[in-house]
């Protein structure tokens, strides 16, 4: 039987662990779904609303990278207090916010700065360059892996949530 001590902690954490994962999904999801899509709807120009969108996606990634390194830590005490550590679960629990972690970072440091340091060098509309152009499409198939970095990352934070909720389940 669990001490009212180890109750509390393990509720507490489990409580900052569904924060955080939320808060980092809502994100991604909020900026896929209605960012993007507004400032290239609604804004005078594409490159404005590129810019924009940057400007929004590096403060994602920033706060995917911190939430990343919450979910990781949290996530590695949900799996100690529920004695789950050598199920499969308990360590796809521990296996996915790394992941995602990494994911981001990726999308952070090596993605959106090869983006941003293309944008600079182009000085001009990327809409302006032919289709053809090999800076154009260098700039379109690294945005397509900024893309898929996010899905990727958005279907692992729905599987933690599913995974967490089955731990915490599995541990009352």
């Amino acid at each position: 039987m669990a001490s009212p001590r180890s109750g509390f902690l393990s509720s507490t954490i489990d409580v900052l662990a569904r924060l955080t994962l939320s808060l980092w999904l809502g994100g991604m999801i909020f900026f896929s779904a209605v960012v993007a899509q507004s400032a290239f709807a609604v804004l005078p120009t594409r490159q404005l609303a590129g810019t924009i969108v940057n400007s929004v996606l590096g403060k994602l990634e920033w706060m995917g990278i911190v939430c990343g390194v919450l979910t990781i830590t949290l996530m590695v005490a949900t799996v100690f207090l529920s004695s789950r550590l050598n199920s499969w679960l308990g360590k796809v629990a521990l296996m996915l916010p790394v992941v995602m972690t990494v994911d981001v970072a990726v999308s952070k440091f090596l993605v959106s700065a090869k983006l941003a340091a293309m944008r600079a060098s182009m000085g001009a509309d990327i809409d302006k360059l032919p289709l053809t152009d090999p800076t154009r499409v260098a700039f379109g198939d690294l945005h397509k892996y900024s893309v898929m970095l996010m899905g990727i990352n958005i279907l692992a934070a729905i599987a933690m949530v599913v995974i967490h909720q089955r731990l915490t389940r599995q541990a009352d």
